[in-house]
């Protein structure tokens, strides 16, 4: 239509672009409860395996969850310094995963 051009591309055809790897990492991080930080733990794993990758991403499989280390801290907090006590509590967790990415191994220069 009004002057797109369409263009194939062949340089792909009939080639196997489905690849597997493990990836290891280690992360730390840290929430207002252990779900919380369990949860955010995963959450960044997902984006800087998609960051190191830097292929399209078909498939991600944790294999193996290791906690190196799991730190409690516990705050009283008060208001106006002296009334209604409350006490807060913060988990910061380090561990080493190892997930198995599936991935297509193209990239825009393959075009």
């Amino acid at each position: 239509m009004f002057g797109q051009k369409v263009e194939e591309v062949n340089t792909l055809k009939d080639r196997q672009l489905l690849e597997e790897k493990e990836h290891e990492m280690t992360l730390t991080m840290t929430g207002d409860s252990l779900e919380s930080a369990v949860g955010n733990l995963f959450q960044m794993m997902r984006k800087q395996i998609f960051e190191e990758i830097g292929h399209p991403i078909i498939q991600m499989e944790t294999r193996a969850v290791y906690f190196e280390n799991v730190k409690l801290k516990k705050e009283t907090e008060r208001f106006l310094f002296l009334f209604m006590p409350r006490e807060r509590v913060y988990f910061t967790i380090t561990a080493r995963i190892i997930v198995k990415v599936k991935y297509l191994n193209i990239t825009k220069e393959d075009f």
